[in-house]
Parts: C-alpha cells; sequence; structure tokens
C-alpha cells in the first residue's frame, strides 16, 4: 500500500486506525499495542504538528482523558517546551519519554494497568492508566486530523 502526499498525515490516521481495530478482548497485547501507537500518536505530531496542539492550561487535561493527578511533575522550562504546565508541554514531555524510551510498566495483580513516562532531562513525571492513555491518544487523534483537514 501506498503512502499518500502527507506520509506523516497518513501514518497518524493508520496507527489510530490501528488502535481502534485491535480487539483487547481478541489478544492480550492491549498495552504492547498502546505503547507502539505513541509513535505515530505523540512523536510523529510534535516533530510535525506541534502548533496544531493547544496551550489549554494543565488544568484542562480531563478534557483531553487524563486526569490531573495523573501528572506527578510537569518539570521544567526548556527552550523546546517553553510551556511544560499546558496540555503541549506535556505532549511534548510524553513525547520525549516515549522517544528516550523513560515508559515504564504500572502493575497490579500480574497485570499491567497503566505506563509511567519519564523524561529525566525536564523533570517530568507521569502515571498514566492504559484507559486514560487511550483516551487521550484517541482524543488527540481527532483534534490533530480535525486541524489538519482545516
Amino acid at each position: 500500500m501506498e503512502y499518500e502526499e502527507q506520509f506523516e498525515r497518513d501514518f497518524m490516521k493508520r496507527t489510530q486506525s490501528l488502535l481502534r481495530e485491535y480487539d483487547e478482548r481478541a489478544g492480550p497485547y492491549d498495552a504492547t499495542l498502546l505503547v507502539n501507537c505513541l509513535l505515530g500518536m505523540l512523536v510523529v505530531p510534535t516533530e510535525t504538528f506541534i502548533e496544531k496542539i493547544p496551550t489549554d492550561p494543565i488544568s484542562d487535561l480531563k478534557k483531553w482523558g487524563i486526569s490531573h493527578s495523573s501528572i506527578k511533575s510537569v518539570g521544567k522550562r526548556t527552550p523546546n517546551n517553553p510551556h511544560p504546565d499546558t496540555l503541549r508541554g506535556v505532549v511534548w514531555n510524553l513525547r520525549n519519554a516515549v522517544a528516550h524510551f523513560g515508559v515504564t510498566p504500572l502493575h497490579q495483580r500480574g497485570e499491567c494497568i497503566g505506563f509511567e513516562f519519564r523524561d529525566d532531562m525536564a523533570g517530568f513525571t507521569a502515571e498514566i492508566s492504559l484507559g486514560e492513555l487511550r483516551q487521550f491518544v484517541e482524543k488527540l487523534a481527532e483534534h490533530l486530523e480535525r486541524k489538519l483537514a482545516a
């Protein structure tokens, strides 16, 4: 299958389709697929469309699927992330955690229930449940799809 003219948009759309089509009842790889899909849903957008990600305050994260309490430390300001206490800042720090594999599974009774994300250089730490992470990724993808279509 060939990619369309805009590789980044197609890559994000295909990643979103993979995520939506996977039925966790059919296999045990929901958490693994979710982390793999973060490449297409966090890394690609921040490298290409960072200005399309809103600078909503971190207090509004719930409408994006993540509870405010999941963010343990927003980290410090950096040249690439001047506002770490915003949605865009959280996305940037999550991107760094995924890209540099600062990701650790969180377990409960022998099951993966979420992931800890760390961007040690910025001092960012988050503990996000699988449900919150999936909801966040879907909302972010839908938002970017709308913005890029406009």
